[in-house]
């Protein structure tokens, strides 16, 4: 091999290497894009366990929506994700902050079994479902009784 071959294969190495770093930062770029335009519920905060019958549900909505389903559903690991309550059915939301409270109970009314519970957001206009990261744990013990509730 000549020496002058070895200059060339390094340059040609070097723009190899340029090359794709500049893919790699372009592809970067185009997924934070998707990203953030996919990001329609956003900015979820929720109880990390039902304490003295409460647990609190925020998100922020990126766009309105003029049907929006609010579910509790079963967040245990390998249940199917059924749904457990329903905080909002068919409601117009605006882009913004939203906030509900979720009581512990079924939407038959019943207490919820202890175990792990999660959020979805269904955005009927949008064709989206949402299940946001993070869980609520309903605990063994007993949570306060309503109005005229047998244990």
């Amino acid at each position: 091999m000549s020496r002058s071959a070895a200059p060339s294969g390094a340059k040609l190495g070097a723009v190899l290497f340029a090359c794709l770093l500049a893919l790699t930062a372009t592809v970067f770029a185009l997924e934070r894009a998707a990203r953030s335009s996919d990001d329609v519920v956003n900015t979820v905060v929720l109880s990390p366990r039902l304490e003295g019958g409460r647990a609190d549900v925020a998100f922020t909505l990126a766009e309105a929506d003029s049907d929006v389903d609010v579910l509790i559903i079963d967040g245990n690991e390998g249940s199917d994700g059924g749904l457990v309550a329903t905080l909002a059915e068919g409601a117009p939301l605006d882009a913004g902050p939203h906030a509900y409270a979720w009581d512990g109970r079924t939407d038959a009314g019943g207490r919820a079994p202890p175990g792990l519970y999660a959020l979805e957001v269904v955005l009927g206009e949008a064709g989206r479902d949402v299940e946001p990261p993070g869980r609520i744990e309903v605990p063994s013990g007993e949570y306060p009784l309503r109005p005229g509730e047998r244990p």
